[in-house]
């Protein structure tokens, strides 16, 4: 027997020990492709929504990666113009001294675009007017002037500032969703006035104006006289601006027909430049003139709300006021005030969104729930009421069976009416058909269209205004 050391025999378990490290190198490689994949889709993400502002004519377009989240199909003012949109316009009560310091509103008002009838209405509010404002908790509210929920807004520290509270003050006020803002204060409102190289407006006698101590600042002894003699007149950005703001032995009221004067004499000097003839202009101008305003409407939606502007009849253009449904008032305070007539508000919001083709066809129409689920037909009632369908022509019943595709039946030719319901419930026209004698047994009243809700109906996503 030597003494000679045994060799340890070989470990079976000897391989073993390099799987650990082999396992860790893969993760490591595994790891590194992630990040880098991560870092790719990321670029991706940025360069999809940045192509528009710096290449408006050659942006990037993905096909169907364009469906991946956070990436740009290249379609976004496609987007624009589907649906009625709702803006607020607010006019800043900011003297050039002031600097940016937050502060009331001189005017405020709301457009309605609707691309389906190519027609655009203009609703404007009295700064007086005596309404409710939701607190921050949004619980509550509290009575103020409406010209004040901007200042409040931004100096209280509200969800959105200023142009929060505004437009949930007025989407409280009018009962309407607002999509945008559009801000613009005495500096920016001369700028764009400037840039169209003045106005022309036809000045009604009524509205004339002669104001020998009318100031911009309001400072002690800066005064600029502001005479505007009725007939037709061209303004510069000095005088538009006096002509719209001017109180000195005017109302309110008559101011708000002033400032419409001003935005149709805007509206003809830009048709007479032809400058939404090539959307791309006004693209152009807006990132040249775009500090001037205040917005939330993105770099990448004004080329569709170029092409949406560019597609709206000039002579189905109209704007109104609150006027009409409002009664001088003292608060408690002895502060003179407008308060608001309830039901004449809503009367003038559903004429100020009426869809007059619609109102034409006064289609009556029946909304039969083949979803399975309970309650549908009555919500889909209320959602169309709030589009401008009185509620006289709709009604709700149970479908004899359950549906898996929502579909729209015309029983009388009322082909428009069919078409903006589809639109409104996100339907393919595809999913509209005349009735035939086999479909007189589906409808349960004689309505001239009947909509049977599927499986497939998402109501909460239907296009609201």
């Amino acid at each position: 027997m030597s003494d000679r050391p045994r060799r340890r025999a070989p470990s079976a378990a000897a391989p073993r020990a390099s799987r650990p490290r082999f396992r860790n190198q893969l993760l490591f490689v595994f790891g590194i492709l992630v990040l880098a994949a991560g870092a790719f889709y990321t670029a991706l993400v940025v360069a999809t929504q940045i192509d528009q502002i710096f290449f408006p004519d050659s942006e990037i377009n993905l096909g169907g990666l364009g469906k991946l989240p956070g990436i740009d199909s290249g379609n976004d003012d496609a987007d624009i113009g589907k649906r009625r949109i709702n803006v607020l316009f607010m006019g800043m009560d900011r003297r050039p001294r002031e600097g940016n310091a937050p502060t009331r509103t001189d005017t405020m008002f709301v457009v309605t675009v609707d691309p389906a009838t190519h027609t655009a209405r203009g609703l404007a509010m009295p700064r007086d007017l005596w309404v409710d404002i939701p607190t921050k908790s949004g619980n509550s509210t509290f009575k103020e002037r409406i010209n004040a929920a901007y200042v409040i807004g931004e100096l209280q520290g509200y969800s959105g500032g200023g142009p929060g509270l505004a437009k949930q003050t007025v989407e409280k006020l009018l009962g309407i969703k607002i999509d945008y803002y559009v801000n613009i204060d005495l500096e920016g409102f001369k700028t764009v006035i400037k840039a169209l190289g003045g106005i022309d407006v036809d000045v009604p006698e009524n509205l004339a104006v002669n104001d020998r101590t009318y100031s911009d600042t309001e400072l002690p002894g800066d005064y600029y006289p502001c005479v505007v003699k009725a007939g037709l007149q061209h303004l510069d950005e000095k005088q538009a601006l006096c002509f719209a703001r001017v109180r000195n032995g005017s109302s309110d009221l008559d101011r708000i027909l002033r400032q419409q004067l001003i935005i149709y004499a805007v509206m003809d000097r830009v048709t007479s430049l032809r400058i939404l003839a090539d959307p791309q202009n006004a693209v152009n101008l807006w990132k040249q003139y775009k500090n001037a305003i205040s917005t939330d409407v993105t770099d990448l939606q004004i080329l569709g709300f170029a092409k949406l502007a560019a597609s709206i009849d000039p002579n189905q253009v109209s704007f109104g006021s609150l006027a009409a449904a409002v009664t001088p008032w003292t608060t408690p305070d002895l502060a003179s005030v407008l308060q608001p007539s309830k039901e004449g508000i809503k009367q003038l919001v559903e004429a100020f969104l009426a869809d007059d083709r619609l109102l034409q066809e006064n289609a009556s129409v029946e909304v039969q729930n083949g979803t399975g689920l309970a309650g549908q037909a009555t919500k889909a009632i209320d959602f169309l009421s709030s589009l401008g369908i009185p509620n006289g022509l709709l009604v709700a019943v149970n479908a004899a069976e359950e549906q898996s595709q929502t579909q729209i039946i015309d029983y009388s030719g009322k082909t428009y009416t069919a078409r903006r319901l589809a639109a409104w419930l996100n339907l393919p026209e595809e999913r509209i058909r005349r009735a035939t004698p086999a479909d007189q047994a589906l409808r349960s009243s004689q309505s001239d269209i009947v909509i049977i809700l599927g499986a497939d109906a998402k109501l909460e996503s239907a296009v609201a205004p």
